[in-house]
């Protein structure tokens, strides 16, 4: 194996990531290893202490009771009965001289300690055991002395020194085990992002990311991240389709212009001619722009620009107003305006961008139906929210082409003979969508019915 594949397998998350598996568990289990070595040492130091402390005591009553003679033979007792036990003892006169036990004579010490017998030959040669003992200086001044074999506590140190490496040996093997399979999981899954985000850079705008329905934190980014592709491929789409419908329905009266300026430059020859062919291009070139900035303002609204300007406000207040500014309007035009709008109705939004929508509802109305048609305006309270309706007793749309309208420059075969650039309704549909509301043609029987609702 090369240098370079060594260090590339060092550097990479596969590898790092076992290692850290296994470097956490080595330290949580060292951290367990000494909490129950010292624990279980403790426990069962006490243990012995305390069984030192009550044998000890029990014989002390015997001295009192019966005296030095009396604990003599109550020691000798004891030491024959348990020849091959555990307990050892040591009596001492207050001369220090030894009158009974099995331990060689040594300086009086209260309480707890641990020593290794000095015993004289032919026992010297011998392996001396640890013992801890408990000694205790009776009121005549003689000096008892209670121990055991330490070996145990020792033995018991070293089976939990044992198990411990040999548990955590495999422990160990698992976790780097385990730490590969799951690191290997996880970065097959970083793996497929990697690669669906490089078939996007290709120009793959309809990649996605497969969600494993585990619903972890990891599905919860996919999720996230495929929510946001969908909306740049959406806004892609509709910047192709922009594009395409500017080439296209642009091309006619960029070619009315041009033709206006040609025909005044080769027949006019005074200057109301002149006069006449400039206002009629500097129209046509006023209608241009108002497509152009209708289609900016259109694209400014999809994109959600406007959003950070979201305030709550009385929508009640907003269309009532608005059917009392159109009311006139529409009965000059011979169109009757009937509004009913439902009080203390909210909504949170673009309290213009609102008032822009209805009028683009209503002036459609007004444009594209006969004289003495009736419009309706209404709002009114659902369940959660609300419903808006723009209706008229007109001709209506074919359902067939109902869905083509909010398309940008989509204009019926009736309505291309009157003004306008096809961008009303496409204006209506981006601001409905930027405030969550749901869009419905209906057939009114006969006329035309809008519907705006809030999103359920």
């Amino acid at each position: 194996m090369s240098s370079g594949r060594l260090i590339s397998i060092l550097r990479s998350a596969s590898f790092r990531l076992p290692l850290l598996y296994a470097v956490l568990f080595i330290l949580s289990a060292g951290v367990l290893f000494v909490t129950v070595y010292w624990t279980a040492t403790a426990a069962m130091q006490s243990d012995m202490s305390a069984v030192l402390r009550s044998e000890a005591y029990q014989l002390a009553e015997v001295h009192r009771r019966s005296g030095l003679t009396g604990l003599a033979d109550q020691i000798t007792r004891r030491i024959n009965f348990r020849t091959r036990g555990p307990i050892f003892y040591l009596l001492q006169a207050p001369n220090r001289r030894v009158v009974v036990g099995n331990l060689p004579g040594m300086p009086p010490v209260e309480g707890s300690i641990d020593f290794v017998p000095q015993l004289e030959a032919p026992e010297a040669d011998a392996a001396h055991p640890k013992l801890m003992g408990f000694g205790l200086t009776l009121p005549d001044g003689s000096f008892l002395l209670v121990a055991q074999d330490s070996t145990r506590l020792t033995d018991m140190q070293h089976a939990i020194v044992r198990a411990f490496f040999w548990s955590s040996g495999l422990a160990l093997l698992l976790a780097i085990v385990g730490g590969a399979v799951l690191g290997a999981n996880f970065l097959r899954r970083i793996d497929t992002i990697t690669r669906t985000s490089r078939a996007i850079m290709e120009g793959d705008l309809s990649a996605r990311i497969p969600v494993r329905g585990t619903h972890d934190e990891i599905d919860q980014l996919v999720a996230s991240l495929n929510a946001m592709l969908a909306r740049i491929q959406q806004l892609m789409d509709g910047l192709r389709q922009v594009s395409s419908d500017i080439a296209h329905d642009l091309r006619t009266p960029l070619g009315r212009l041009r033709q206006k300026l040609e025909d005044a430059r080769e027949h006019a020859s005074t200057t109301s001619d002149y006069q006449a062919a400039t206002e009629a291009a500097i129209e046509e070139a006023d209608s241009l722009l108002e497509t152009f900035s209708a289609l900016l303002r259109i694209a400014q609204v999809e994109a959600g620009a406007q959003k950070s300007g979201f305030a709550e406000f009385d929508l009640s207040e907003l269309l009532t107003d608005l059917g009392e500014t159109y009311a006139p309007v529409a009965e000059d035009a011979e169109h009757p305006l009937d509004v009913q709008v439902a009080p203390d109705i909210k909504l949170t939004g673009d309290r213009q961008l609102i008032a822009q929508l209805v009028s683009n509802l209503l002036e459609n109305a007004l444009h594209h139906t006969p004289a003495g048609t009736r419009l309706s305006l209404a709002l009114r309270k659902t369940d959660p929210g609300f419903e808006l309706e723009v209706a008229d007793r007109g001709p209506g749309i074919p359902a067939a082409e109902r869905g083509k309208v909010f398309d940008r420059f989509y204009r019926l075969d009736r309505s291309r003979s009157t003004a306008g650039s096809g961008l009303g309704l496409a204006m209506v549909k981006a601001i409905a969508g930027l405030h969550a509301l749901t869009i419905r043609l209906e057939d009114a029987g006969p006329g035309l019915r809008v519907v705006l609702q809030t999103a359920k």
